[in-house]
């Protein structure tokens, strides 16, 4: 047995889908008790807002809401619900979910700004992968130049 099909043979277990929801988890910034908030996942059958049944499949898919900003957990709700939770009251139109990131609606771009000592850094671009790489990459030079930031 290869390693590609021991991977899919243990993605397919109980303990191997868990792994994997972590890790997506942590990819998208939830941060917090990864096993706690597991146990609710699993435990939840009804959306927190909505009180609708979460089937798994169309409309009413379960989804993990949490802050873009800070990463806290808040509940788990229906994928409409979910969709709902944008604060547009305040102004802010960070719909791609990724802090630093926006979308200018007027010139049909995606923006990433970053302030260091006082100096703004921006970069923009149409497609979203293209400008989460630079993202990545600038966070990762400037690291590598200040460890401490």
């Amino acid at each position: 047995m290869n390693s590609t099909e021991y991977m899919r043979k243990y993605r397919s277990t109980p303990e191997g889908k868990k792994r994997c929801m972590f890790s997506d988890w942590k990819f998208h910034g939830l941060k917090g008790d990864y096993e706690s908030i597991y146990d609710r996942y699993i435990k939840t059958e009804y959306c927190d807002k909505c009180n609708v049944f979460l089937e798994g499949k169309g409309g009413n898919k379960k989804c993990m809401d949490h802050d873009h900003s800070s990463g806290d957990f808040r509940m788990v709700c229906c994928s409409r619900c979910n969709m709902k939770q944008f604060d547009k009251s305040k102004g802010k139109n960070n719909t791609s979910g990724h802090k630093g990131i926006v979308f200018n609606k007027k010139k049909k771009l995606y923006q990433y700004r970053k302030q260091i000592n006082g100096k703004t850094y921006s970069k923009r671009c149409k497609c979203k992968i293209t400008l989460l790489s630079y993202k990545f990459c600038y966070l990762l030079l400037i690291n590598h130049r200040n460890p401490d930031l």
